[in-house]
């Protein structure tokens, strides 16, 4: 048994626990208490887990480091949920204590999983190795708050994301939940509970603002289904509760089960069977580097570069007639036209050229001029000449004029349908509304990148994603989409 450290409240500031890499409370507390804390702590909403998740930008399956892991909760939560089993590709977890590692290894089997002794300050992790370091109910008992946060910086890579995330019993929505807590916090002897909010001290240090920009949190609320001997067992298996001597721990134990029996404001899932909601909040902060951090050469280039160049990022050019000068920027992401220069990319589609004041039509009943497209070494057409005069001409002519039809976005995109629908027959009406789809195409691209992010903050920080992404897998999406659009039209039309 550990030895009870006085009812006297630590300073915070006093040397023996800056100096020490970890508090002497969670030290002693959770040495003492492993496979309690194990049982009797609250896992985490997998809302929680899927905003961390939105956060990270990198190619996936990512790297991960979980500093503070201590049992193996939120690994186990990760591993479980649907979309973060298999996003990672390693996880290394940090945690200082002897116990804790011992039943982190007991409970998580996972080969891409490790455990390994370490501190905030000290994870023995090499420089630019995670794309995400997560830090799980643990962060408050950081001893030196500059010093975590430069580790933080040094071990994750470029454009990776910082993590922290607690769960808090709810006080404020039932009576009984403060009461429990009233009765337990008064052992806390001074040690920096996340409740204290003193952790957020960390945005203040010169490490963290060199290395992060400023947190953005959200907050989650949600009752978890509680017994008795839940609530009970959880409220022992806090730090400060752990290291009391056995006596005094079994007062309180005896006096938390007469609140919740008692259970003012309690709202019973299944009174016969004993449970009911125990309401708790989960908190999400999220920290991305600065962009001082991103080295330039992951930036994409600031001057256009022609479809040829190999050498220069191939991303996405913004497309002319979704100019604001036309009325067609509000899918487009604005920081895109101000802030970058995107370079143009080689694509099957290249890009239409526009007509000066011409919007493209947006209705089925109102087909746009069709573009044409731009190919290497070819020049302007000469202007079509009248019926009258284009009636006489040479059968060479008209194969030539034939073969320059083709070249159009709507000839394109009907080879495509028949060549994904042979069997389904193209009406006249179907092919009016595939000059507007063709026309729009971009447009829909661009909605479907602001998905992904806007444009540029995905360039930035994926550069190597970027080919893939854009155009490739969403001009497939578009045109997908726009394929699905024509052929129910025309099916449509012909039944009637």
């Amino acid at each position: 048994m550990a030895p009870f450290l006085g009812s006297q409240p630590q300073s915070l500031s006093s040397t023996s626990n800056l100096n020490m890499p970890v508090h002497t409370v969670a030290q002693a507390g959770f040495n003492t208490a492993n496979e309690l804390y194990d049982r009797a702590r609250p896992s985490y909403q997998p809302s929680a887990l899927s905003h961390i998740l939105e956060a990270v930008h990198a190619s996936r399956p990512f790297r991960v480091v979980e500093i503070g892991a201590g049992s193996g909760i939120f690994t186990r939560a990760l591993i479980a949920h649907p979309d973060w089993t298999s996003a990672f590709a390693q996880l290394r977890a940090i945690e200082p204590s002897e116990g804790m590692r011992e039943v982190f290894s007991k409970s998580i089997s996972d080969q891409r999983v490790s455990i390994a002794e370490g501190t905030f300050q000290e994870t023995h992790v090499e420089d630019g190795w995670a794309d995400l370091v997560v830090v799980a109910q643990a962060f408050h008992w950081a001893p030196d708050f500059g010093l975590a946060s430069a580790e933080f910086g040094r071990i994750l890579k470029p454009g990776g994301v910082l993590a922290f995330i607690w769960n808090l019993e709810d006080r404020d929505t039932a009576k009984w939940v403060a009461q429990v807590r009233d009765r337990i916090e008064q052992y806390e002897q001074g040690s920096p509970q996340y409740r204290l909010g003193l952790w957020r001290k960390a945005f203040d240090t010169a490490e963290y603002q060199a290395a992060f920009e400023p947190p953005q949190e959200q907050t989650w609320s949600e009752p978890r289904p509680a017994t008795l001997d839940i609530v009970v067992d959880r409220a022992s298996s806090k730090s400060y509760m752990a290291i009391l001597p056995a006596e005094e721990k079994a007062k309180v134990r005896k006096e938390l089960a007469a609140i919740v029996e008692r259970g003012e404001e309690k709202v019973w899932i299944n009174e016969s069977e004993g449970t009911f909601e125990y309401p708790y909040q989960t908190n999400v902060v999220i920290a991305r580097p600065t962009a001082s951090r991103i080295p330039s050469s992951t930036l994409p280039p600031t001057t256009t570069t022609s479809p040829s160049s190999s050498s220069s990022l191939k991303c996405f050019t913004h497309p002319k007639h979704l100019d604001p000068a036309r009325g067609k920027s509000s899918k487009w992401p604005p920081k895109l036209a101000s802030s970058v220069n995107a370079p143009s990319y080689s694509h099957p589609i290249s890009q239409p050229a526009s007509t000066a004041g011409k919007a493209p039509a947006s209705t089925a009943g109102k087909a746009p001029a069709k573009a044409r497209l731009l190919t290497e070494g070819s020049k302007a057409g000469k202007k079509t000449a009248t019926k009258k005069s284009a009636a006489p001409a040479a059968d060479g002519e008209k194969k030539k004029r034939k073969k320059a039809r083709k070249e159009t976005y709507s000839s394109y995109i009907y080879k495509v349908l028949k060549q994904v629908h042979p069997d389904t027959g193209i009406s006249n009406k179907a092919m009016a509304i595939l000059n507007s789809f063709v026309n729009d195409i971009f447009e829909r691209i661009a909605s479907e990148a602001s998905i992904l992010e806007e444009v540029d903050d995905l360039v930035a920080r994926n550069p190597d994603q970027c080919p893939s992404y854009l155009p490739g897998e969403l001009a497939k999406h578009a045109i997908s989409e726009g394929t699905k659009s024509v052929t129910k039209f025309s099916s449509a039309t012909t039944t009637k």
